[in-house]
C-alpha cells in the first residue's frame, strides 16, 4: 500500500470515529481502535487501556439516557502514521435544558492495519463554553474510572 493509500485510510478511520460518536455507535468506535489501544482523554489524567477501557470511556459519556453528542468537525491531517483531529464536541441534554461545546484537538497514532493505536485528546476548562440559553452540564471525568 503505497502512503497515499495509508493516508486515506488513516483518514477514514478518524472519518468513522467521528462518526461513532454522532450515531451513538459503539461497536463501530470499539472496531476502528487497536485491541491495545490507549485513550488519554484529556492528556494528564489516567489513561483508558484497551477495548475494556474505552468501552468504560464511552459508557460514561453516555451514562445519562438524556445526554446527546454531537461532534463537529474541523480539520484533520494526516502524516505517516500519525494524525490530529480538530473537533467540537457539542453536549446537549433538552430535558434538562443544559449543555457545553467542548474544543477538543486529538492526536492520533494509528496501528499497521489502519486502526487507532494511541488517542490523546488536548482540552481543558479553557476549552468549555456554555452555549446562550443553557445551562452549565458539566460532567466530571472521575466518574469514567468508575464504570
Amino acid at each position: 500500500m503505497t502512503q497515499a493509500d495509508q493516508t486515506v485510510n488513516y483518514r477514514a478511520t478518524l472519518e468513522a470515529y467521528i462518526r461513532a460518536w454522532a450515531t451513538n455507535d459503539k461497536a463501530l468506535l470499539l472496531s476502528i481502535f487497536d485491541d491495545g489501544c490507549i485513550l488519554e482523554d484529556p492528556v494528564g489524567t489516567p489513561a483508558f487501556s484497551g477495548h475494556d477501557g474505552l468501552s468504560r470511556f464511552w459508557d460514561f459519556a453516555h451514562q445519562d439516557t438524556g445526554r446527546q453528542l454531537t461532534p463537529a468537525l474541523e480539520e484533520i491531517r494526516i502524516n505517516a502514521d500519525q494524525g490530529v483531529m480538530r473537533f467540537v464536541m457539542q453536549v446537549r441534554d433538552e430535558a434538562k435544558k443544559a449543555g457545553m461545546n467542548l474544543s477538543i484537538i486529538e492526536h492520533i497514532a494509528f496501528a499497521p492495519d489502519g486502526r487507532i493505536r494511541h488517542l490523546r485528546a488536548f482540552w481543558d476548562e479553557t476549552n468549555v463554553s456554555i452555549p446562550e440559553g443553557l445551562a452549565p452540564l458539566l460532567p466530571d471525568i472521575e466518574d469514567a474510572y468508575q464504570q
